[in-house]
This record gives structure tokens, C-alpha cells and sequence, in this order.
């Protein structure tokens, strides 16, 4: 399925694209030796480069299609320059943080965070229907009659209640209910809430201004391939690396 909204090249997600990123890196690693490299030192850069594609190197099929904008259009916008949390950086890391703070996961049903993000500012008459929004807390949910950890965000709305995290305890003391509305769990949720309809005003972050220095393309994508490096890979590089330090000493 394919549609265009805007200009963006909207469609329905479909197969990945294997990105060169870590393995060019790795390979020109292997290439920069002009003495013959150990034995060693050779199994770990090959293994790094298994590991580092790993994340991306699976294909992924989905049973259905959500509007957005396609992966390469989303390679794309993660790179634009935006205000976020008071400071300049990367459309990658907001959509990233966003995604992770409302679906506490880094993907949604195999789509980046760009696409999310995206998805709901062109969108939101679909994505509302969409369970992404994490309730962890059970009880939580049986209060709002939530089925599953997460929730939709037309669930969280009602025609004669209007925002049901308002209601929340409306059959209780007016005490008791002030305090069933600031549990962390209730409180958690509305930031979770918030967050989106700021996305949909336009105001979760902001494009970087005229006369803001821009970042330098470097740092733009250093934090991108930060942002896309599983947290696994992250806590073994450090482990291999002193793995292949070891065996090059011994070698």
C-alpha cells in the first residue's frame, strides 16, 4: 500500500534495508593493518561485525499496514536538526526518547521511532487507535478497564467523562481521589498522554531556529548510531575489547 501525504512518500511499512554503517566501519578497521594482524584480533573484528549487523539483518513482516512515512524518508528526517529538552540535537534522539517514554521500547511493530513520530503528526485520526501507550501498573488498568499493558489513546478518552484519568476515582472522597489521580503509576500515564498531544499540536520540540549554530555533521551522526545501537552491543563491545587487547598482547 502505497499513498503520499504531504510529500513525504507515506506508505504502509514493509521489508528493511540493511544498513552499511557498522560493517564499512568494521572493514575498513580490518584494512587499516598493513603488518599481518594475529589470529586473534582478526575473530574479534569479524565477530564485531556479525554483532553489529545483527540488530538489523533479520527482514520483518507485518500482518497489517500503518500509515507513515516509508524507512528511507525516515533515514532521512532523522538527521534534520531539532530542539529538544533545551538543547540541539539530532530528530533521531526526540523521536527516540518519545517512543521510549510513551511504548517504553525503542520500535513499534518494527518501525523506527522516526516513523512513529511521523506517523502521529500526519495521522492521528489512526494512530489514536493504536496500543502503544504503557500502563505498567495493573491496577491502574482495571480502574480505566484497560485490557493488556497497554493502551490506546481513544480508550483514554470518553464521551461523557471526557479525559477518563480525570474521572479516575470519581466514586471516592474527595481526598481519596486527588490521591488515586497522583500515583506514579496515574501521574506516569499522564505525561505519557501529554506527550503525544504536544506531538500532534507541533509543540514537543522545535525545528532549530535561524540563528542557532547547527550541529556538525559528525555529531549528528554519532548520536544517531548511538541511538540505533542496542543496549546489548553496548555492554559487549566494551567486554570484546578488552578480550582482543588481551589476545593481541599475548600474540
Amino acid at each position: 500500500m502505497r499513498r503520499s501525504i504531504g510529500g513525504t512518500g507515506v506508505r504502509g511499512c514493509g521489508g528493511v534495508r540493511i544498513p552499511q554503517a557498522y560493517q564499512s566501519m568494521a572493514c575498513k578497521l580490518i584494512s587499516c593493518h598493513r603488518t599481518p594482524v594475529p589470529p586473534y584480533p582478526r575473530i574479534f573484528l569479524l565477530l564485531l561485525i556479525i554483532i553489529l549487523n545483527s540488530p538489523f539483518s533479520i527482514p520483518h513482516s507485518y500482518a497489517r499496514s500503518i500509515p507513515t512515512i516509508n524507512r528511507d524518508k525516515a533515514r532521512e528526517v532523522a538527521r534534520e536538526q531539532v530542539v529538544w529538552r533545551d538543547r540541539l540535537c539530532p530528530l533521531s534522539t526526540a523521536a527516540r526518547d518519545f517512543l521510549k517514554a510513551v511504548y517504553g521500547k525503542s520500535s513499534y511493530q518494527g518501525l523506527t521511532p522516526e516513523q512513529v513520530v511521523y506517523g502521529w503528526r500526519l495521522r492521528p485520526d489512526v494512530w489514536k487507535d493504536e496500543p502503544m501507550i504503557l500502563i505498567g501498573d495493573a491496577d491502574l488498568r482495571r480502574q480505566l478497564h484497560i485490557e493488556g499493558d497497554y493502551a490506546r489513546f481513544s480508550e483514554l478518552f470518553d464521551d461523557t467523562l471526557g479525559y477518563r484519568l480525570s474521572a479516575l476515582g470519581s466514586d471516592l472522597p474527595e481526598r481519596m481521589r486527588q490521591l488515586a489521580r497522583e500515583t506514579p503509576a496515574a501521574t506516569g500515564l499522564d505525561e505519557r498522554v501529554g506527550q503525544i498531544i504536544l506531538l500532534t499540536q507541533g509543540r514537543l520540540f522545535q525545528p532549530r531556529p535561524a540563528g542557532m549554530q547547527p550541529l556538525p555533521s559528525w555529531r549528528v551522526e554519532a548520536e544517531i548510531l548511538w541511538n540505533h545501537t542496542p543496549l546489548w552491543v553496548i555492554i559487549l563491545l566494551p567486554i570484546a575489547a578488552a578480550i582482543a587487547c588481551l589476545a593481541i598482547k599475548r600474540s
